[in-house]
């Protein structure tokens, strides 16, 4: 059974409400981030910040177990919120254990950064417990919600780095600013918690809970690993960089690499958010994804056009005007790296089909492949040839034009192969 998607469906109406929220956060962003990186940072602060949120990003990983990304996937609510009582549970206990892994590696490193490891557990709970309430209010359509704790995180989080960077505490600046961005929006969504915790009334220690939890173990058997994989190969490349060049190098890259991601941010998820709670709702129902990812596809590849092609000729001028002389070389990084996160930016609404057709396994598959593209590309320049850094960055982000390629081709093969067994039953 054919499905169009016309201006006038949920779809499109739901993308707008999500991009209209994100544009406003992106703008602030954008606006903060100019006098933040061209009067109070240098390079090797933001480097600190990249690796901060690398090691942070590991453990809200693991502080889920990634059941948050089942959410919107049971018919039932109460199945669902079953799984958001298991989420946090598990979250608490992580956070609980990050408190005593963080001390114990404080004391071993002296006292200059015991801050910085014990700021670890405190930035690990926020961003989990802001993805389990991300993918609850996907779950429910919540896409106003969802852009308000954008707002709020980007207004208050660079607000208080610009501050803090004001007050000239260096790098630890750049991190309680992305923990009072994360603490914003996670109170946001503790307060839908509460309301749900009244509605449904189960208690966090029935066995209900990890009875249903039990069926969705792929998300902690597959997902997880996926995910641990993808940041631990970022945590990785961040070695390499650091330990084969300097850290004044990954702090430019580690700004670039961030700039980049902002379209993806701005315009890739809000549409991926839409996409996943559709497509979920459609397996549920029985119904064809194929038109959705058509039209995500679409939009994105129109979108993409003028922000990566200006970025492509113009990334030097473009950091060197607005975020001063210092930071001018990450502009040519992204330059470099533009091709690559142009088609990353295409794809990244429908990486979450598999999660939503069962294909977790094979996805994983695929994802080991292209990590060891990246780490490969990024380290074998430098160690047979001696190559810089702009080398293997052009390895780097050849490479990876061709593997997403070839990893959208996949996903139509997956959904494709969904929607004939639908039609072949609907016959």
């Amino acid at each position: 059974m054919s499905q169009k998607l016309s201006l006038k469906s949920d779809f499109f109406k739901y993308v707008l409400i999500l991009v209209s929220g994100t544009a406003s956060a992106q703008i602030i962003s954008y606006a903060l981030s100019i006098p933040i990186f061209r009067y109070f940072y240098v390079p090797e602060e933001g480097a600190e910040l990249g690796i901060f949120m690398r090691i942070a990003g590991v453990g809200a990983a693991i502080a889920t177990f990634r059941y948050e990304m089942a959410l919107p996937i049971p018919k039932s609510n109460a199945h669902s919120f079953r799984l958001y009582r298991v989420a946090f549970v598990i979250t608490m206990i992580a956070t609980f254990a990050s408190v005593v892994i963080f001390a114990v590696t404080a004391a071993f490193t002296g006292t200059d950064r015991v801050l910085y490891w014990l700021m670890l557990p405190l930035t690990i709970f926020f961003m989990a417990f802001h993805a389990i309430g991300t993918n609850w209010a996907i779950r429910f359509k919540q896409f106003k919600d969802i852009s308000y704790t954008r707002f709020g995180n980007s207004l208050l989080g660079n607000g208080s780095k610009l501050f803090f960077g004001w007050m000239g505490v260096g790098y630890m600046g750049l991190i309680f600013g992305t923990i009072v961005g994360y603490a914003v929006s996670s109170f946001w969504f503790l307060r839908e918690f509460f309301r749900s915790k009244k509605t449904y009334k189960i208690p966090s220690r029935s066995p209900r809970n990890y009875a249903i939890a039990k069926q969705y173990f792929e998300y902690p058997k597959i997902n997880l690993p996926h995910v641990l994989l993808d940041l631990g190969r970022d945590l990785l490349v961040a070695a390499i960089i650091l330990g084969f060049f300097s850290k004044h190098d990954y702090g430019l890259f580690d700004h670039s690499y961030r700039m980049l991601l902002v379209p993806m941010v701005f315009f890739g998820q809000a549409i991926g958010q839409v996409f996943f709670q559709r497509a979920a709702d459609k397996v549920n129902q029985k119904q064809i994804v194929l038109p959705d990812m058509i039209s995500s596809i679409r939009i994105l590849t129109l979108a993409s056009i003028i922000p990566f092609t200006t970025l492509f000729f113009f990334g030097e001028e473009l950091f060197g005007f607005v975020f001063g002389d210092e930071w001018r070389e990450a502009g040519y990084y992204s330059e470099i790296m533009t091709p690559w996160f142009m088609v990353n930016f295409v794809s990244s609404p429908i990486t979450s089909l598999p999660l939503v057709l069962g294909k977790q396994k094979e996805f994983f598959h695929l994802a080991i492949f292209g990590s060891a593209l990246i780490i490969g590309a990024i380290s074998i320049p430098y160690l047979v040839f001696g190559a810089d850094l702009v080398t293997s960055l052009w390895v780097l982000s050849i490479s990876q034009v061709f593997y997403k390629l070839f990893l959208i081709f996949k996903l139509f093969t997956f959904a494709k192969e969904a929607d004939a067994k639908i039609e072949l039953n609907e016959n």
